[in-house]
């Protein structure tokens, strides 16, 4: 797959997840509805200026949008996701607080069976604001 194809895949996977027309993408990535419709179709020839400021307010990495970098499996792993966390903001805040209780002790106890199996995988950022569901 050529540059175009994965900035054409990227960019329409990340609308569709936001859930936005092509009028309403254009206008959050500040550039023409027409500019956008020839990026999604491939067509598109963008400078990496264009590039770096697509990445920028699409809060991903440049190298995403050249290389396509996530491969059909792991975008699929990445809708789920997206999905679900949507799913969860739109809990009341009772149940997201019980969620996020959850999916940390989820977090530590991979932890945990990573240092056991000799992992050297780091959570030090998300230790320090553990609850008192252990």
């Amino acid at each position: 797959m050529g540059i175009q194809q994965n900035m054409a895949d990227t960019i329409r996977m990340i609308m569709e997840l936001r859930h936005k027309t092509l009028e309403e993408f254009a206008d959050d990535l500040e550039i023409s509805r027409s500019t956008l419709h020839e990026y999604i179709k491939a067509r598109g020839n963008p400078t990496a200026l264009m590039i770096e400021h697509l990445a920028q307010k699409l809060e991903i990495d440049p190298a995403i949008l050249m290389t396509g970098l996530l491969d059909l499996d792991r975008r699929e792993i990445v809708l789920l996701l997206l999905n679900s966390i949507q799913v969860v903001a739109e809990l009341p805040e009772e149940k997201r607080i019980r969620f996020a209780e959850l999916f940390l002790e989820m977090v530590h106890l991979w932890n945990s069976e990573d240092r056991k199996m000799g992992g050297e995988h780091n959570t030090n950022t998300i230790s320090g604001s553990q609850s008192g569901t252990e």
